[in-house]
């Protein structure tokens, strides 16, 4: 797979502002409302379902780095779509989960990282192909 890249201001997550700094009470606002999107499992793999459809550039940015840890960033991009929290607030957040909930909120981001690389990878051979 190779490496894609593109300019910061072509990234949804950018645009969108994932990256963003919020402090105060909106701080601990969103830093809750991202653990309890990543404690329900099912609501959580739809919102990183929906940055995979929604965020392409960031997805082929990010998930064909060797450099990003891609289930983290998965995981940010759900939290922001799905709780609005944006990254920082969200791994404040990931530190209020216990060891279990942090295990299934992996494996839910890992399940959607490889459907990501799958359809990835079909669309790449149909490119070859077409």
């Amino acid at each position: 797979m190779s490496r894609q890249w593109f300019h910061y201001e072509q990234l949804e997550e950018f645009q969108r502002g994932m990256w963003r700094i919020v402090r105060g009470e909106q701080r601990s606002a969103n830093a809750q409302a991202a653990a309890n999107l990543m404690r329900d499992c099912k609501a959580f793999k739809q919102a990183m379902y929906r940055a995979v459809r929604e965020w392409p550039n960031s997805c082929l940015h990010n998930l064909t780095s060797d450099a990003v840890n891609k289930i983290a960033w998965l995981g940010h991009a759900g939290c922001f779509l799905g709780a609005g929290s944006p990254e920082e607030n969200t791994r404040i957040g990931w530190h209020m989960l216990d060891a279990d909930e942090q295990a299934n909120a992996n494996a839910a981001a890992l399940e959607v990282l490889n459907y990501w690389h799958s359809v990835y990878e079909q669309d790449a051979q149909l490119g070859l192909f077409a």
